[in-house]
């Protein structure tokens, strides 16, 4: 049993404080407030680990057997001032959203080494690749995003404050650990922003077909060059699309679906990678 392990009381009661708490956390409003998230499963614990995230809870199954690998590390963070809470399956099933959850759960707090809240972006740096989001909504899709962009070795995400909640579940979930590993910006005003990234001497081009738009693979892509992609219903605002420097649309077959802004954003991070 594992609170014999962890050398903790094992919580069965119903009422339990603590994982009353917790379970809030699956809403952004308490999130807010608590400045703290959920990562549920093995591989977003030891990416935090292995970040040294400040992890406030580590809440274990009872009845699951974990590698000592596992159990070693868990009680490093115990050691370095983490609660370690030992529950039943009752208490568990609060708290994961997961259909097959593998019995583990970290809470850390928000990411501020990596991750601001600002009204605009004011400064970057020269070798910047970066990528601009607005009101993407989905989790799933800014979860895949996120994970793109650390493949394609993007070094900051700027995204608008009504984008997907970066720290939900399922953006967490599906980032699959890159929401540690990637530098966030999380801005008010993307106009603002777009203009300092001109500044900077950057082309910033918005995705959006037009009359004058160019066209990926046949008009020429620097490095340096700033990709904006919009919510997956209605794209771009047009005032967005005005401060961009110009549009640029990724061609496809004729009588098709636009793509999906997560495959739309891996397609533009990997042609800037190259």
């Amino acid at each position: 049993m594992n609170h014999m392990i962890f050398n903790t009381p094992l919580i069965n009661g119903k009422t339990n404080s603590t994982i009353l708490k917790i379970s809030k956390l699956q809403n952004k409003k308490y999130r807010n407030e608590e400045k703290l998230f959920i990562c549920d499963g093995i591989k977003l614990f030891l990416e935090a680990y292995d970040f040294n995230a400040e992890i406030r809870y580590i809440i274990i199954n009872d009845n699951i057997d974990f590698p000592l690998e596992i159990q070693e590390k868990i009680k490093e963070c115990q050691k370095q001032g983490t609660s370690v809470l030992c529950v039943d399956e009752y208490n568990f099933k609060k708290l994961t959203t997961e259909n097959s959850p593998q019995g583990i759960i970290t809470v850390c707090e928000y990411l501020y080494n990596n991750h601001s809240f600002i009204n605009c972006v004011e400064n970057i740096e020269k070798d910047e690749k970066i990528l601009v989001l607005e009101s993407v909504r989905d989790p799933g899709n800014m979860g895949t995003i996120l994970r793109n962009a650390v493949a394609f070795g993007i070094d900051r995400l700027i995204i608008t404050s009504d984008c997907a909640d970066i720290y939900s579940p399922k953006v967490v979930r599906s980032s699959m650990g890159a929401i540690f590993k990637l530098k966030l910006d999380i801005i008010e005003n993307i106009t603002e922003t777009i203009d300092c990234l001109k500044k900077h001497g950057r082309r910033v081009l918005g995705t959006a077909l037009g009359k004058d738009s160019l066209v990926l693979g046949k008009d020429k892509i620097a490095m340096n060059d700033i990709f904006v992609l919009g919510n997956e219903g209605h794209g771009l605002c047009n005032k967005t699309i005005e401060h961009c420097t110009d549009t640029l649309f990724i061609p496809i077959r004729k009588n098709t679906e636009s793509l999906n802004v997560s495959i739309a954003s891996a397609i533009l991070m990997w042609e800037i990678s190259k």
